[in-house]
């Protein structure tokens, strides 16, 4: 009796465990792809607004060379 209930409590945390997991990894992927997306539309944002610069100013985008 007391082996059953040991083996069935431990199953139950087991399963408890995973599906705890499986909640948390697939919440981290709703984030990152959510944030994925942001980053996407602000760099897209960002190229437009470098694109009309070089176009009608003749603007160059600032380098890193020293």
């Amino acid at each position: 009796m007391t082996t059953t209930v040991v083996a069935l409590t431990l199953i139950v945390g087991v399963l408890t465990f995973a599906a705890g997991a499986f909640l948390t990894a697939e919440t981290a992927v709703r984030v990152l792809r959510r944030r994925e997306a942001r980053v996407a539309a602000e760099r897209k944002s960002l190229n437009a607004a470098w694109k009309y610069l070089r176009e009608v100013y003749g603007i160059r985008k600032p380098t890193n060379r020293r």
